[in-house]
């Protein structure tokens, strides 16, 4: 039987110059005057949050019909518009979370999703790959040359945090063609052009990893948690953020709750795409396979009631399916807890009743993405053909070198998780144990002084009535330089101050954040061909 025909990346909306960003820059306004409303709404959206009068802008738009938007640049501006007036709409300035999206921004937002096959929510591809320009046309798509569109929070520190992603997607672009070179070399038994390509594939992600490190530059973190981060926010696992149901999309579904992540970087599709050519697998959090220790050897052994023993392509090709077909099913269906659901979801991600949540990611994807990830899961051989080899004995010198290669590209993978960590850590979980009271908002605070207890038992009997002082009271011991810090008794959103013996720090996609990071760079190392201990020791006396 003919193996599959390799993935044409023209054919999924893919340029092998730009990658999964357009070949072209993005549309900075909507050509049709029909949307002018929507384009006058954005270019005050920032003022309006300011204001406090976004809400009520929103709902005097008409109900525009978003079939009339015709091509795939003009659907994209559109997806943008809608995701950051929606988002800016949920979530407020200084208020309480909207759990019910008006008509206006709902229902063409559904359709112009419909048109993108992505959902209607706030995506990495709204902000990262649709929300860019050049600064010099004829200039790189790098950190020099780039700018965003627009901002929820109107700051420069936003704006980076999404070039940088930006210029990641872009550097990564050419290896996509690298993979696919390989792919057709494994299959005509290359070895040593296959080292090739994976040395430069080595190449491109070291480049990714100098891209990410750069998010220190420019992006403060105060500003991205307390001011950026409760903007990207979905409304799937956000009861403690006031949306316990998730947001009823009025003239959608009936009007039915929707409960949706927000933007992540699990939704890219460059790094979905180096895990599936490496063979590099993730389960549910906390649902971890024993491997065997043996270099080459391809079993696995779930730490599950169920045993299952298979070759990693095989693996992949069974995991795309089942990914292809609970995309059918999409986003509610995860929601729904009723003990039916929960073993099919179960089923789904290999015995545990957790999500898995980066194959999850992949429904908030543009479709032709997606099924690009669906059709390379179920060519891909890199790992297989590497683990073949390994068994070799004696291993020829070409052997080594492709062994050693491998490796190298997953342990940069790794690398570039490690980063990541080190990005959420000091970005998300120490801001959110540190509290909004770093630089006291440009005031000088007296220093405090030590009160009697006494004292202390009439502050807390004073409870609720302290907490929602207005800023304009100037009570003492309020939150008035704050008030993101307390709202009416309510967080906003995700900015808030992690309560002692809460371990859990959400991502905007719901997740438990640290322990899914964690365990993502912990399998991505665990998929070296040489045990990652052996490697490393093999790395050290090699330098």
């Amino acid at each position: 039987m003919a193996p599959k025909d390799l993935p044409i990346l023209e054919n999924y909306d893919i340029s092998p110059v730009t990658g999964f960003l357009p070949a072209e820059e993005p549309l900075r306004v909507l050509p049709d005057p029909y949307f002018a409303p929507w384009e006058a709404a954005f270019q005050d959206f920032n003022g309006l949050l300011l204001a406090s009068r976004l809400r009520q802008r929103v709902v005097e738009l008409p109900i525009l019909d978003a079939s009339r938007l015709k091509t795939k640049a003009e659907q994209r501006r559109a997806y943008l518009i809608l995701c950051m007036l929606s988002h800016s709409y949920v979530w407020g300035k200084h208020e309480l979370a909207a759990e019910s999206l008006p008509a206006p921004l709902a229902v063409p937002w559904q359709t112009v999703a419909d048109m993108l096959e992505i959902q209607p929510v706030l995506t990495h591809a709204a902000v990262v790959m649709w929300n860019w320009r050049l600064l010099y046309k004829d200039g790189p798509r790098d950190l020099s040359n780039l700018d965003t569109l627009a901002t929820l929070s109107g700051s420069s520190d936003e704006s980076w945090f999404y070039l940088v992603t930006t210029a990641i997607e872009a550097t990564g672009a050419p290896v996509l063609s690298k993979i696919l070179a390989a792919i057709q070399l494994v299959r005509e038994d290359n070895a040593l052009a296959v080292v090739r390509e994976l040395e430069a594939i080595r190449g491109i992600i070291e480049e990714l990893v100098g891209v990410l490190r750069r998010m220190f530059e420019k992006c403060d973190p105060y500003v991205f948690y307390w001011k950026v981060r409760p903007y990207l926010a979905g409304w799937e696992n956000m009861a403690e953020a006031g949306l316990p149901n998730g947001v009823r999309y009025e003239g959608v579904d009936n009007g039915e709750y929707k409960k949706l992540a927000g933007g992540s970087a699990a939704q890219s599709s460059l790094i979905h795409a180096l895990d599936i050519a490496f063979g590099i697998e993730h389960y549910p959090t906390g649902f971890r396979p024993k491997k065997t220790p043996a270099a080459g050897s391809s079993t696995t052994t779930a730490s599950s009631p169920s045993t299952t023993t298979t070759s990693s392509s095989t693996t992949q090709t069974a995991t795309a399916e089942a990914v292809a077909e609970s995309v059918k099913k999409a986003h509610n269906s995860y929601n729904d807890d009723s003990s039916s659901d929960m073993a099919k979801k179960a089923a789904s991600t290999g015995g545990s009743t957790s999500n898995n949540f980066i194959q999850k990611m992949r429904f908030y994807m543009p479709g032709p993405h997606r099924n690009f990830l669906t059709h390379l899961q179920e060519v891909t051989n890199i790992r297989q053909y590497v683990m073949d080899r390994a068994k070799e004995t004696p291993r020829s010198v070409e052997v080594e070198q492709l062994v050693a290669v491998f490796d190298e590209c997953v342990h940069q993978i790794k690398v570039f998780r490690d980063v990541h960590i080190q990005i959420v850590t000091l970005y998300i979980v120490m801001q959110a144990n540190r509290g909004p009271s770093i630089s006291h908002g440009g005031f000088v605070l007296q220093p405090k002084e030590k009160e009697t207890a006494a004292e202390h038992g009439n502050k807390t009997a004073a409870g609720a009535s302290d907490a929602t002082t207005s800023p304009s009271s100037g009570s003492k011991g309020s939150s008035i330089l704050y008030p993101q810090k307390v709202l009416y008794g309510q967080p906003l959103g995700l900015a808030k101050k992690q309560e002692a013996g809460n371990d859990v720090v959400r991502g905007t996609g719901g997740t438990d954040l640290i322990p899914f990071l964690r365990q993502s760079r912990d399998e991505t190392n665990e998929s070296k061909i040489i045990p990652a201990p052996l490697f490393a020791k093999r790395k050290a006396s090699s330098s």
